[in-house]
């Protein structure tokens, strides 16, 4: 699997083509198909690379692959704070956060989230 596969799987497991991504990472239309043919900056690789939390190594195919155990939130807190948002449907929307959302912040929109709950009762 070359690079341009390896991200085009990690965009469709994501729900999206490899022309939004491009659109999403600021890049221009076509930029990660040309690269079957010139190689990315590194700046580049590694912006997808942080887009999908995976490695430059991975998205090279260096060996590495995507463990199903790789945590969605890369601060620990905010991972676990996410896992009792879960068991609470009325505030399944946090989960449309960014994953590198501060702790803090996540509890700031949970607060506020039962602050208008409160309110419209």
């Amino acid at each position: 699997m070359n690079l341009r596969d390896r991200i085009r799987e990690l965009a469709n497991k994501n729900g999206m083509s490899l022309p939004n991504l491009e659109s999403e990472l600021g890049f221009g239309n076509g930029t990660i198909v040309r690269w079957d043919k010139a190689s990315p900056t590194s700046e580049k690789l590694t912006k997808v690379a942080d887009y999908f939390n995976v490695t430059v190594d991975y998205l090279l195919g260096r060996g590495e692959t995507i463990d199903s155990e790789t945590p969605y939130y890369l601060n620990d807190e905010a991972r676990e704070m996410a896992e009792e948002l879960a068991k609470n449907p009325k505030l399944h929307i946090l989960f449309d956060a960014a994953r590198t959302v501060s702790v803090e912040d996540l509890q700031f929109v949970i607060d506020m989230v039962n602050r208008f709950k409160q309110d419209s009762e």
